[in-house]
């Protein structure tokens, strides 16, 4: 465990500091625990807001910056609320409510942490999370895969079957495979946003019959997977369901637009509407094409904490389209 003091005085601030350093701790926070004890707190890294949504009780709420400086306070912030965002913190200390006034904590004084982490507090549940994530996309994408391997055999419909199938084992396969993250949004939106974008088209399926369209939808999709390859192709590994900061990517075609990648899939998925048009797949592309720009933006927002991002966008003005959007 850490301990926190108030570095000019001594002050102890929390004897007992768990840690939630990881984007599965952060998001489990103090979910569950029907108190927090005099004495204990919890170490929020990185962090510039928090919920307080499903608690049960009200937390003291110290935001901290790199040198662990006291930046915004917000005392006994209460179940269902949500803390005001400090772009200028790094991370959070939340410890019980009133200790804040008990030690007469402002702005501008420093928290001294030291001590010795819990050796099972957050890699263990950071490890079990992300084998529970890949176990489910690796499943998901094994039906879809299935039940279009099985329409093309039985039909020989392969040019409309397997462009998608292509398409979503690239990303699935980069997903697996994909790089520790320097930063990971802990918003609950932020991963309702990116879990629908990469999950839902794995539930099309192909119709009983082509539509009027599905020579167009050949077309579309070879468009889309020839997208998605150049822009899978410089992101590479850093590649994430979630809103992430897996290093800055501005060569190649992330030079002309912002969501190389994303724009590939859109043409992808209008495409295998058009050649399987139904009802299903109808719903499920108008989803995920709303879901896809929400996740661009939830990105935008994230990744713009990093001066080369931010740089970045001052460059890259379009988002999807050169001079249209």
């Amino acid at each position: 465990m850490y301990r926190a003091l108030e570095s000019s005085r001594g002050a102890v601030v929390a004897e007992r500091l768990r840690t939630a350093h990881t984007h599965w701790t952060r998001l489990r926070g103090l979910l569950g625990t029907p108190t927090l004890p005099a004495g204990e707190g919890l170490w929020l890294k990185p962090c510039q807001q928090v919920h307080m949504f499903g608690m049960r009780y009200p937390v003291d709420v110290a935001f901290l910056d790199d040198e662990y400086r006291i930046v915004g306070l917000v005392p006994s912030l209460l179940p269902w609320r949500v803390s005001p965002k400090l772009r200028q913190a790094t991370s959070v200390v939340e410890v019980p409510a009133g200790t804040l006034e008990r030690l007469g904590l402002i702005e501008g004084l420093r928290i001294a942490i030291d001590g010795e982490a819990d050796p099972d507090d957050s890699g263990r549940l950071d490890t079990f999370g992300t084998l529970v994530c890949n176990l489910v996309v690796a499943a998901l994408y094994g039906l879809f895969a299935a039940a279009h391997l099985t329409k093309g055999w039985n039909t020989g419909q392969w040019a409309t079957t397997m462009p998608l199938v292509a398409q979503e084992a690239l990303l699935v396969l980069l997903f697996l495979g994909r790089r520790r993250s320097l930063a990971v949004s802990s918003r609950p939106l932020d991963w309702a946003i990116g879990i629908a974008g990469t999950l839902l088209p794995l539930f099309m399926r192909p119709a009983e019959r082509l539509g009027p369209l599905s020579a167009l939808g050949e077309v579309l999709q070879a468009a889309g997977l020839s997208f998605a390859v150049a822009g899978l192709t410089f992101l590479g590994r850093s590649i994430g369901i979630v809103a992430a900061n897996r290093g800055v990517k501005t060569a190649g075609a992330y030079r002309l637009v912002r969501h190389p990648m994303y724009v590939g899939y859109l043409i992808g998925y209008v495409g295998y509407a058009l050649s399987y048009p139904s009802a299903r797949n109808a719903l499920l592309v108008a989803m995920t094409l709303l879901a896809l720009n929400a996740r661009a933006v939830v990105e935008e927002r994230f990744l713009a904490h990093d001066p080369l991002y931010r740089r970045y966008l001052l460059r890259t003005h379009w988002r999807f389209v050169p001079y249209l959007y």
